[in-house]
């Protein structure tokens, strides 16, 4: 599943809204565990009827040989295996050596099975967060040095503990085990932890999910790995310091909060009633979310009927969503929140007609890619006007990140080619601005060109207003541009990001 299909089936938590979501990494280690097993071998076929001969009292090597039909050193080889395991005994009951069943061998003749103590060694991994032995099968674990260039957020568990013997139990080595592919058709019993050697730091990814309640300041904060909402990751990390700085973090920028304060109130006499954009909200909320679910359940599915049933409920879903969707462009204004955002970009990019503006304090090349640069070469080559303003001080950041330096290097090249793309670094960037055409302004909190990839950055609570108002768009549009009056973009700084 991508991201946005996660965030779509995940948004919708009963008394909270979606405020933010970040990739992340996890803190994890690596180890080896030395334990004491009983491993659980399936009896090979020969032995398994040499043991029944002898519980038929068929019982020297020339009667079981005749008696099977096999070769005498086929017999011999699987005696002495079985002789190694204490499943049968040489005796002489009448002056004549012959095998017959320990104890050990009539349990094992029924069960079908070898069971022999070992002393193995385990590589297995340890989450810092649950505090637990874990097992991360469909992602290969990150040393420190890659999170900035894999962009993601490292979550800090401080301090941070190495696994104590106490912490890893027999019953969580035979959980992992009976996990692991190649070792789940070999039962093991792990009877004792003998030493945890090889500790060694690293990260797995996750998607980090902040929830807001709707009617108060409770947060929440989701985990979603490999794929799948992890409640016990929540709950674990709820009690954390971590959590706490988080959370705290997440007030808004009193000059921006002025600025989407601004926005919000000009609009109120177009916005809808409360009561009807809530009943909106929470219908395409749902309607994502069934959309994203059905996606992720027909990637699985195994049967060709299967398949035919959740495609249909696929193009169910798609057409409520898109009901909804064409239902909320109707509306003059209405509230966004994060989730709200990446599309209206895209849609930007995609289909603007006369002009474009994007006022975003960072940019990264998580966001503004390569596909990014192409869209909007686009837009220019089809007489489009863009203007893009960015940095949040008024000197550029020094020692930027190479992939963002060329992000912004690819932009300012745009600009020198095409006389209708202004890209100029304003600085005091606060509230950040999407306006296409004369068809919307997004007045926002969301960094539009540095949201994904960016390890840096804090999670916050992202929202704003949306105006569909012409008058207003173009309102906004002439109040802003004014900031972009310097043209001169062989002048502009390259490294700002």
């Amino acid at each position: 599943m991508t991201i946005e299909q996660i965030v779509a089936r995940h948004k919708r938590r009963s008394g909270f809204r979606l405020a933010d979501y970040a990739e992340v990494a996890i803190p994890i280690y690596k180890l080896h565990v030395q334990a004491l097993t009983l491993a659980h071998r399936r009896l090979p076929p020969v032995e398994e009827f040499i043991l029944k001969c002898l519980a038929l009292n068929v019982s020297t090597v020339e009667e079981i040989k005749e008696f099977l039909g096999l070769e005498e050193e086929v017999v011999k080889s699987a005696l002495v295996n079985l002789a190694q395991t204490e499943s049968i005994a040489l005796t002489a009951p009448r002056g004549k050596q012959a095998w017959t069943l320990t104890s050990k061998g009539r349990a094992t003749l029924q069960t079908a099975e070898l069971v022999s103590p070992e002393e193995q060694t385990f590589s297995i991994q340890f989450d810092i967060i649950t505090r637990k032995p874990a097992l991360y099968r469909f992602q290969k674990p990150l040393k420190h040095k890659e999170l900035t260039d894999e962009g993601l957020k490292e979550i800090e568990i401080t301090p941070r503990r190495h696994p104590q013997p106490g912490e890893i139990t027999p019953l969580g080595i035979e959980k992992i085990l009976k996990a692991t592919p190649g070792l789940a058709d070999q039962r093991r019993d792990v009877l004792a932890i003998r030493s945890l050697e090889n500790i060694k730091p690293f990260y797995i990814r996750a998607l980090a999910l902040v929830y807001r309640s709707t009617e108060g300041d409770d947060v929440q904060i989701a985990f979603v790995i490999d794929g799948k909402l992890s409640e016990e990751h929540q709950l674990a990390f709820a009690g954390t310091d971590a959590c706490r700085r988080l959370i705290a973090s997440l007030s808004v920028d009193p000059a921006e909060r002025k600025e989407l304060d601004a926005a919000a109130a000009a609009a109120r006499d177009w916005a809808p009633s409360p009561e009807a954009a809530q009943q909106l909200r929470e219908s395409t909320d749902s309607a994502e979310a069934q959309l994203a679910e059905a996606a992720q359940l027909l990637e699985a599915a195994e049967s060709s009927k299967e398949r035919l049933q959740l495609w249909e409920r696929l193009q169910a879903a798609e057409k409520q969503v898109q009901r909804l969707q064409e239902e909320a462009r109707r509306l003059q204004v209405r509230n966004l929140y994060v989730a709200d955002h990446p599309p209206l970009l895209e849609d930007a990019l995609r289909t603007a007609k006369s002009r474009l503006m994007i006022i975003s304090p960072w940019i990264k090349r998580k966001v503004v890619d390569q596909a990014f640069v192409r869209k909007l070469e686009q837009l220019l080559s089809n007489g489009v006007r863009v203007y893009i303003g960015y940095g949040i001080n008024e000197q550029p950041t020094a020692n930027a990140p190479f992939q963002d330096a060329a992000a912004v290097d690819d932009l300012n090249n745009l600009s020198n080619k095409y006389p209708t793309f202004v890209f100029k670094r304003l600085g005091n960037t606060h509230a950040k601005v999407l306006i296409k055409d004369s068809e919307f302004a997004a007045v926002t909190s969301f960094n539009w060109l540095s949201f994904k990839g960016d390890p840096h950055r804090t999670f916050r609570d992202e929202q704003g207003t949306l105006l569909q108002v012409p008058e207003l768009v173009d309102g906004k549009f002439r109040d802003l541009e004014p900031r972009f009056a310097c043209t001169d973009a062989a002048s502009l700084p390259t490294n700002e990001t």
